[in-house]
């Protein structure tokens, strides 16, 4: 009779352990889910954002052309003042 005790109590002990780790692995499953959602959501952005930066490189070159000609004539000018002085 001990012996059929000690069974049913390593059975329940079992079945409690194997139904603890489901639960665990259910809710690891639902956070990976979301995280893979996440990393998708995170992959649209940073095509949006390099499409920016390609956009903000083509406005830096452009700055960069105009501060050129801006110093040319900067310089043209006190070259004039120079020799008006």
């Amino acid at each position: 009779m001990l012996q059929w005790i000690i069974v049913a109590i390593l059975v329940y002990v079992i079945y409690y352990l194997i139904n603890k780790y489901e639960k665990r692995i259910d809710m690891l499953n639902k956070l990976v889910e979301l995280n893979r959602e996440q990393i998708e959501a995170n992959k649209e952005m940073i095509k949006e954002n390099q499409e920016k930066i390609n956009e903000n490189k083509k406005g830096i070159t452009n700055n960069k052309t105009n501060i050129t000609k801006n110093k040319k004539g900067i310089d043209l000018n006190q070259q004039m003042i120079e020799k008006l002085k």
